[in-house]
């Protein structure tokens, strides 16, 4: 079997002849691995899908996630001035703001001191950007955060990191595509503290909005996957428990999951939602939501889920991509300790089919290297059949 075939069967619900291992790179951690520069990682589309496909072969993984589909086209039009050279290089955009491009982690936007977010009765539900400066929606493009409901709507150069990998490697390995969770729209456009209060202070608007934001998820995920994405990963980072409520999450979150869970699978790929933190108290309705999978599933301290548990909750209901504790076992961790947890969640994962060994949420950027060749060489030692 290829890798392709073998995460095709785990996220089936089948047992492949070995587990297959795949793990979400913080884009820190590729930074720092390939020694590219940060502002080239953050604009060029070839770069980027190059990175990838070389982390993969660092690590020899089975899969690749492109974390979203391809850079912004021309926003290289929007910046007066760079700084290559800085300590934070950075994008100084012509409106005031700029765009930090972190040597170890994410791009940051920081906006203008003129920048004010509107209030939720200020947003056109027909026109949920319509307030923001063009650097802002630029940047939320870069996010994935893109106002288009037709999966046919897109223009080319949207895909154009997806469509590199997949014209490299997808013979042979999976490729994932990524879409924001609705909720997560939500937030980007309100702000976290205004988003969160507007759940319980305008319920009823918030969800006319998150109506809308499913509809951009759906289309790029269907889109995505008709340009030959064999899965989709929903990024829905603020689901957990240290956000929102089980009651808040079956309706907030269920509803709209649920509509981007069922277009996806009427394609006839499997997606699954990476939900960090403490789900322990929600995987029923994650599981309600007709996913294929989940990925993450923290381990304590870092959440709250115990693998053999989750195991013997999910086994025949979704697939599970997880759970090497990021921080405290791939980050922090010796040999010694890379073993005792891989072991121990296979050994659990032994219980069910349809299991992929990653680390619980993303490899955090001064993750040693040697920690996740580890992990890989000792889970095809021991599932091999």
């Amino acid at each position: 079997m290829t890798s392709k075939e073998i995460v095709a069967a785990a996220m089936n619900l089948q047992r492949p002849e070995r587990t297959p291992v795949m793990c979400q790179m913080a884009n820190g951690h590729t930074i720092i691995n390939t020694g590219v520069h940060p502002i080239d990682y953050f604009t060029d589309n070839e770069l980027w899908a190059d990175c990838l496909v070389r982390m993969r072969e660092l690590y020899d993984f089975d899969g690749i996630l492109c974390h979203k589909p391809g850079r912004v086209d021309g926003i290289m039009n929007l910046v007066e001035r760079t700084d290559y050279d800085g300590e934070t290089p950075t994008l100084f955009i012509s409106d005031g703001s700029r765009i930090e491009c972190t040597r170890d982690d994410d791009a940051y936007y920081k906006p203008s001191a003129e920048f004010t977010r509107p209030t939720m009765e200020e947003l056109d539900l027909e026109n949920l950007l319509s307030w923001a400066p063009e650097s802002f929606v630029a940047f939320q493009a870069s996010k994935a955060t893109l106002p288009i409901t037709d999966p046919e709507g897109f223009e080319d150069h949207v895909f154009a990191t997806l469509d590199r990998v997949i014209d490299r490697v997808g013979d042979d390995y999976s490729v994932h595509g990524e879409v924001r969770a609705p909720f997560d729209h939500f937030l980007n456009i309100l702000g976290m503290e205004e988003g969160l209060m507007a759940l319980l202070d305008d319920p009823e608007r918030s969800l006319e909005i998150m109506d809308r934001t499913a509809d951009w998820s759906i289309a790029l995920a269907v889109a995505q996957v008709r340009r030959g994405a064999d899965a989709i990963k929903v990024s829905s980072p603020f689901a957990g428990s240290g956000f929102l409520s089980p009651d808040m999450y079956e309706e907030f979150i269920l509803p709209f999951e649920g509509r981007l869970a069922k277009a996806v699978r009427e394609e006839g790929k499997p997606i699954y939602t990476h939900t960090c933190g403490a789900i322990g108290d929600r995987l029923d309705l994650l599981c309600r939501a007709g996913v294929s999978g989940i990925e993450c599933l923290d381990p304590p301290p870092l959440g709250d889920v115990d693998i053999t548990e989750a195991v013997q909750m999910l086994k025949g209901r979704i697939f599970i991509k997880g759970n090497i504790d990021p921080v405290n076992t791939l980050l922090r961790g010796d040999t010694s300790k890379v073993k005792e947890d891989v072991t121990q969640v296979l050994g659990a994962a032994m219980e069910m089919d349809g299991f992929i060994l990653s680390s619980a949420c993303s490899v955090a950027p001064p993750a040693p290297p040697d920690n996740l060749k580890y992990m890989v060489d000792l889970c095809r030692e021991i599932t091999a059949q």
